[in-house]
């Protein structure tokens, strides 16, 4: 397994594979709002490929599957610290060397007249669906990321 997991035993490596791309890939969206505006698509692709393809596998390797921090006892149920972590370094990391966006900002970190203007929703209808479509594919994370059914004598 590439990320192995307490109750993943019974679980396909492909299967497996896919959940945690799906994951990882999640990690490299939650950057995504943080770099929106400030690099070019071509350079966000690129941090995508990093983020999920040699930041999440290796922290997740420090979670799970016998890593240095499993080995101290650390449990992240259902994955969420990995998840958001990697995520919140990176957009951390990227809006340091990035600084802040070109021609948004006048003096002490107030927005410039034209910006106060161009920063109004515009699809009301269209936010609420993105919405509605988070929550529900939240459900099939969520419930996923548990790997197994409880039983009636398991308790958090």
């Amino acid at each position: 397994h590439l990320l192995p997991r307490a109750g993943a035993e019974h679980l396909s490596v492909y299967i497996d594979f896919f959940f945690q791309a799906a994951f990882a890939a999640t990690s490299a969206t939650i950057c995504s709002g943080a770099v929106a505006g400030r690099i070019k698509p071509l350079a966000y692709l690129l941090l995508t490929v990093i983020i999920t393809g040699i930041v999440y596998p290796i922290s997740g390797s420090w979670v799970w599957g016998g890593g240095w921090l499993d080995g101290l006892g650390f449990h992240d149920f259902a994955g969420s610290l990995v998840v958001h972590s990697v995520g919140g370094a990176a957009a951390l990391a990227c809006v340091i060397f990035l600084g802040p966006r070109k021609g948004r900002f006048h003096g002490r970190g107030q927005l410039s007249p034209r910006e106060e203007s161009e920063l109004k929703p515009h699809s009301l209808p269209l936010a609420a669906m993105g919405t509605f479509i988070l929550w529900l594919g939240w459900y099939g994370f969520n419930a996923g990321s548990t790997v197994t059914t409880p039983t009636s004598n398991q308790r958090l």
